[in-house]
């Protein structure tokens, strides 16, 4: 790992490319988004979410179809069985994948189950092609007060961020790691964007370095 990310072997983002007459290449990228408002959800003025923002930044230099397929209290379950359906018809070259929180908080909450359903989203979206973004879930919530200060929550949300690095370990996600940012404090979603355009610029979708800029 370096600084916040995760870094896997160098990806190819499939995404047709045509050359402008000034030289630069546009691509035209379909970016598909899964989970659930509270696992996306990043601080920052007017709740901006970091999948919003990059598809935004995405767009500013390429064509971008984008599907968001998220829902309020969506579980990894109902990622699965609905969510994954429409974003697979969309044929993502990149998806942000983060699920997981819904489970935490539910009374029956199942790791096992958790993983299987985690597992099957990234197996059948990389094996299409698709880019996986991620991110760990822990920073900035095992200090907060109130719901998620209980043992129990606490140990639950450091068994999903383990299965999120389980992830990027078998199927190459771009996987940040919002920890060693001061204080352990969940990054921006203007951070955490500038971020994933740095990664997916390295790994050959070229983003304005505006977006790349602290």
């Amino acid at each position: 790992m370096t600084g916040m990310s995760y870094q896997p072997p160098r990806l190819t983002i499939r995404a047709p490319r045509r050359r402008l007459a000034t030289g630069v290449d546009r691509c035209y990228v379909r970016f598909a988004v899964m989970g659930d408002g509270a696992t996306l959800r990043s601080k920052g003025p007017a709740s901006r979410e970091w999948p919003g923002l990059l598809a935004r930044v995405v767009g500013t230099t390429h064509d971008l179809s984008c599907c968001d397929t998220r829902s309020a209290g969506a579980t990894t379950y109902d990622v699965r069985r609905a969510q994954l359906r429409v974003a697979v018809a969309h044929r993502p070259h990149v998806v942000c994948l983060a699920a997981g929180l819904a489970d935490v908080r539910d009374a029956d909450w199942d790791p096992a189950a958790v993983r299987a359903h985690l597992v099957h989203c990234a197996q059948v979206l990389s094996h299409r092609g698709a880019v996986l973004l991620t991110t760990r879930q822990g920073a900035g919530r095992l200090g907060r007060a109130g719901s998620w200060c209980s043992e129990s929550r606490r140990g639950r949300i450091r068994q999903l961020d383990d299965l999120y690095d389980e992830l990027h370990e078998r199927f190459g996600t771009i996987h940040l790691d919002p920890r060693s940012t001061a204080g352990g404090v969940r990054p921006s979603a203007t951070e955490l964007t500038r971020r994933f355009a740095q990664e997916l610029t390295r790994h050959g979708l070229e983003l304005p370095s505006a977006a790349l800029a602290r």
